[in-house]
């Protein structure tokens, strides 16, 4: 008796204030659900041999493109047609623009700080105009030519060296080193001391945000959240990956103003934005450490290294 009422005291906490936001409203058609699994037993038990977009396909070929999935206690609306693709991604792009954050990208994000995850609102716009212009224009990424030419330069020799007496060479651990080596160069103008530790922490915070975890799927369940590995391994990668960037930007504020051709690097621009002020919100450095960080993403740093 004792048992079954822990039990149902769980289930309660776990899906108790996620199931009301969507009740009343018409929802688009789904397959049956289960409770506090929700849809997720379609997926695990299908016979598209443990794909889920195989799963999802052939579930929507039975409810039509616009198809509900309830993934634990979240809901997910499934587009499976140009048509139905059409009008999410363009006539009702102002609806769906803000992306969903996901209890380990809450953590990673802290909560959602930066451009990838923020909140569509006027912050994220200015965000985004400042990194348009002053991050990723056509005159910055040409400025980082001669970083990406010594770094090439640097590989072939690297590879060079590694073939004499006809060695075998890991290739793809080399140009992943060459990758992260260039966009680093051009994010804080100087390689960075702890490469290693960093792509080790990005490998596992890939790792932990491309899985299905209970975090995820009951992400306003603070117990689910304290008892989840993946919770509590996100927050050691968060606090890693933001301790080794915030380090290189306490070098910078104490070396005082940079040298003209620092000015060029990604870091330089958004310190010197961040002294100047001129935007409509305050430019912290734990947001700063965000943006640094999504641009090892965008620029292609994080490639998952392999054998």
């Amino acid at each position: 008796m004792v048992s079954l009422f822990f039990v149902l005291l769980i289930l309660k906490l776990v899906t108790g204030r996620y199931a009301s936001p969507i009740r009343g409203q018409r929802l688009p058609p789904g397959p049956w659900q289960l409770p506090l699994i929700g849809s997720l037993h379609h997926l695990l038990l299908s016979r598209s041999g443990g794909l889920p977009h195989r799963a999802m396909r052939d579930l929507s070929r039975a409810h039509g493109p616009l198809m509900l999935l309830r993934l634990g206690a979240v809901p997910t609306l499934i587009v499976s047609s140009a048509e139905a693709a059409r009008e999410v991604m363009r006539t009702h792009d102002a609806a769906f623009a803000s992306r969903h954050l996901s209890a380990t990208l809450d953590i990673i994000t802290c909560g959602g700080k930066g451009i990838l995850f923020s909140p569509y609102d006027d912050r994220w716009r200015e965000l985004r105009r400042v990194c348009v212009h002053e991050l990723f224009s056509q005159p910055r990424v040409l400025s980082f030519r001669p970083v990406r030419e010594d770094e090439v330069a640097r590989l072939l020799h690297a590879v060079s060296d590694g073939c004499r007496g006809g060695r075998a060479v890991n290739l793809s651990e080399k140009m992943c080193r060459m990758i992260t080596d260039s966009v680093v160069r051009a994010a804080i103008g100087e390689r960075c001391d702890h490469r290693d530790e960093f792509l080790h922490e990005l490998d596992e915070a890939v790792r932990l945000t491309g899985g299905i975890n209970l975090a995820d799927l009951y992400p306003s369940s603070r117990l689910v959240r304290r008892l989840s590995v993946a919770a509590r391994d996100m927050v050691k990668c968060q606090r890693n990956i933001y301790r080794i960037v915030q380090s290189i930007i306490r070098v910078r504020e104490r070396a005082g103003a940079p040298e003209p051709e620092r000015d060029e690097d990604l870091l330089g621009v958004l310190l010197k934005l961040q002294k100047d002020g001129g935007l409509q919100f305050e430019l912290t450095t734990e947001m700063i450490t965000a943006v640094i960080l999504v641009t090892f993403f965008l620029l292609g740093a994080r490639q998952r290294r392999r054998p």
